[in-house]
């Protein structure tokens, strides 16, 4: 990425609180990591009571990050206006609200999502999916504004990587999300039991449908098809970038599509069984 898309002038406060969320996130990481190699209990007798708050801090900061990196190559009138400024601090109010509960329901060994066992619970599911929505629909807001932005700075293949990638992935993370709001569970057929009907770190199903893999691919089209730009810029400048980035961005959608119908179907995904046997 050029110098000018990582830092475009002085940094503006969205800029700034995107980029505290982000490192406060890695800070999490490291801190819940030393606690998970400590802590041997368990959640369902399968994975680490730790797991799920290391993977939503993992996510989060990578998330956090890339909406920094994009605000900061827009024009600083955008970056400064107050809409920006407002969904920032939103944002960051969600971030704090949505891992305060997942990490606090680790430390009590408790279910953080879908768990509806006290009034209290049920109303904690819900503040998170509201929590859920402001996080990841910030980068389609994002998303939206490059678009409008009256200074072309990106150069077009990027620019389209960028647009297409934050409001693709913003769009496809909430249908996503939404199938597994409804069923108030990532799966589709058996709970996986045991360490070894899931896979290693994430918890995907081994053995049945799973929705959080569709999910995964459909969030971090966020990053990949931004990052796929960035590469294509420099090798294929012009409209044979522009439709290079248009072919990957549809490839993942389909991608994140077809892993989504293969979960509702009830079957594991065959990518993951394909990564767990290596």
């Amino acid at each position: 990425m050029s110098e000018a898309v990582l830092f475009r002038g002085q940094l503006q406060l969205p800029e700034i609180i995107y980029w505290i969320v982000s490192v406060s996130m890695f800070v999490c990481f490291a801190l819940n990591s030393v606690l998970a190699f400590f802590d041997p209990r368990t959640i369902d007798g399968a994975v680490s009571v730790w797991s799920k708050p290391l993977k939503f801090e993992l996510s989060l900061a990578v998330h956090a990050a890339t909406l920094a990196l994009v605000m900061s190559a827009l024009n600083s009138s955008m970056r400064s206006s107050t809409i920006m400024v407002a969904i920032a601090v939103v944002f960051l109010a969600a971030c704090v609200i949505e891992m305060t509960y997942i990490i606090a329901q680790a430390a009590r060994a408790e279910h953080s999502h879908y768990n509806v066992s006290t009034p209290f619970n049920r109303l904690m599911c819900s503040v998170m999916a509201i929590a859920a929505i402001v996080i990841i629909g910030t980068a389609g807001a994002i998303g939206v504004a490059t678009i409008f932005d009256s200074e072309e700075f990106l150069a077009p293949a990027l620019k389209w990587a960028v647009v297409l990638g934050l409001i693709g992935g913003t769009l496809l993370t909430l249908y996503t999300a939404f199938a597994i709001g409804a069923r108030m569970s990532p799966y589709v057929g058996a709970v996986p039991a045991g360490i070894q009907a899931r896979m290693m770190f994430t918890g995907w199903s081994l053995v049945a449908g799973d929705l959080r893999i569709a999910h995964f691919l459909a969030t971090h089209m966020i990053q990949a098809i931004p990052l796929i730009g960035l590469l294509v810029m420099q090798a294929a400048p012009g409209r044979l970038g522009i439709a290079i980035v248009v072919f990957a961005a549809l490839i993942w959608s389909a991608m994140t599509l077809n892993e989504y119908g293969r979960a509702l179907s009830g079957k594991p995904s065959l990518l993951v069984l394909s990564l767990s046997r290596q």
